[in-house]
């Protein structure tokens, strides 16, 4: 079961509780109105945009969607817009350029940096609208064609290993193992690094690997082997009696996190790391990219990670992110077609190995036998040969005794033999 480490479940419970009841602060009856009523069919996956994808959202994109909307109706509210549905294009476009360059400023007086998130779900939530009109028989205009989506480059706390071994004394063992689990793994935390349980580790070939269920994977299930730390893992789960059914990792996030970020600013003090954001600032969220990077500058180095490995390992349904990475690592993005051993011809490869496997002992099998009929015949020959060597022997004593025979009777003359 995946565990809900921010509570997404029971704010989003709670919240629609209290919205049914008193509507949303702030919000005209009209916005309210429509505010609902999209995110109850965001709840269950109705009239989703075919732009968009299917199916009903999890608990916290519920909980980001009615944030983010509620703060775009409030906005225009500001602007005397009192019903979102009755915008006009160019006030949309007018309101979010205004979000983009700083005329609109965060309630710590910054500007934006996720504008380009803002226009992202707002264009969905216009194309729901427009697919519930279209229900109705009522065509409505799409008024998001001209919005932008760019987004400014993510900075995050980019760290080397030889950077995180010096983190590590200030740090308990069990501390430690979390950190380059994280940056081993590049598992998602806190939400798949707290869903795992003991049975999902388990050692194969000599080494230590690590099942990601797709229950608790916010996209793709996988299965890894551990480079840096896998028996300090297992040393980890027999120390704390992790039982099977138990979950791996059980500690405060926003406690561990704090510390983290305590224990960086005593080691790098106020340094910016090559990622672009201050060592002090860092979480695990940026172990798992720095991780990446490190497994990415090997697989250019030295062409023994392929590429489509590394993405299932990140658990990313494409190359955006690794794209990025090779970008950010001044690379010149040329891709060895050795590098590119997909899915289908690992599993048809993998298959031949099987077989050749099976054959094997298949082959194996008639060695055996023949080794044992081989057996039988050299004891048969022993036999057959010991009784040649008797017949021998008796034919050889017959001969003898025929010959002294006929010598005896020479002896005696032959009238004493009438």
């Amino acid at each position: 079961m995946k565990f809900d480490v921010h509570g997404h479940e029971t704010r989003y419970k709670n919240w629609k509780e209290e919205v049914v009841k008193s509507g949303q602060e702030g919000l005209t009856r009209k916005n309210n109105d429509i505010l609902l009523q999209y995110i109850f069919d965001m709840e269950v996956g109705a009239n989703v945009s075919i732009k968009n994808k299917r199916g009903p959202r999890s608990y916290a994109q519920l909980n980001n969607l009615r944030q983010r909307i509620a703060y775009i109706m409030n906005k225009l509210q500001e602007r005397e817009i009192n019903d979102i549905t009755k915008t006009p294009e160019k006030e949309i476009i007018l309101f979010f350029n205004d979000l983009g360059n700083g005329t609109i400023k965060t309630f710590m007086g910054k500007k934006y940096e996720s504008a380009g998130d803002y226009v992202k779900i707002f264009k969905a939530f216009w194309r729901w609208w427009m697919k519930v009109n279209r229900k109705k028989g009522n065509a409505i205009p799409d008024i998001t064609e001209d919005l932008g989506i760019s987004k400014a480059e993510p900075k995050f706390v980019s760290i080397s290993k030889e950077e995180i071994d010096k983190m590590l004394p200030y740090f308990n063992e069990n501390e430690q193992v979390i950190l380059m689990f994280v940056f081993d793994s590049l598992i998602r935390s806190p939400t798949e690094l707290m869903s795992l349980e003991g049975r999902d580790v388990f050692k194969r070939e000599g080494e230590v690997w690590v099942n990601i269920r797709k229950e608790i994977s916010k996209t793709i299930g996988r299965t890894l082997n551990l480079l840096y730390c896998g028996e300090a893992l297992l040393k980890y789960i027999e120390r704390n009696e992790i039982k099977p059914d138990g979950y791996l990792f059980r500690f405060s996030y926003p406690v561990f996190t704090e510390k983290i970020q305590q224990v960086a600013k005593q080691v790098f003090g106020n340094k910016i790391s090559e990622g672009g954001e201050y060592y002090k600032n860092i979480t695990l969220y940026d172990l798992r990219h720095s991780g990446a990077i490190h497994l990415r500058v090997i697989a250019h180095k030295t062409k023994k990670i392929n590429l489509d490995a590394l993405r299932q390992r990140g658990g990313w349904v494409d190359f955006d992110m690794l794209n990025y990475y090779t970008k950010f690592l001044g690379l010149t993005g040329e891709i060895d077609s050795n590098d590119l051993l997909v899915e289908a011809d690992k599993s048809k490869l993998e298959k031949d190995i099987d077989e050749l496997k099976k054959e094997d002992v298949v082959q194996q099998e008639k060695v055996r036998v023949l080794t044992v009929e081989t057996k039988k015949m050299q004891r048969l020959v022993g036999k057959l040969t010991n009784v040649s060597n008797v017949l021998l022997e008796a034919a050889t004593r017959s001969k003898k005794s025929k010959t002294e025979l006929e010598r005896f009777l020479k002896s005696f003359p032959s009238e004493k033999l009438r």
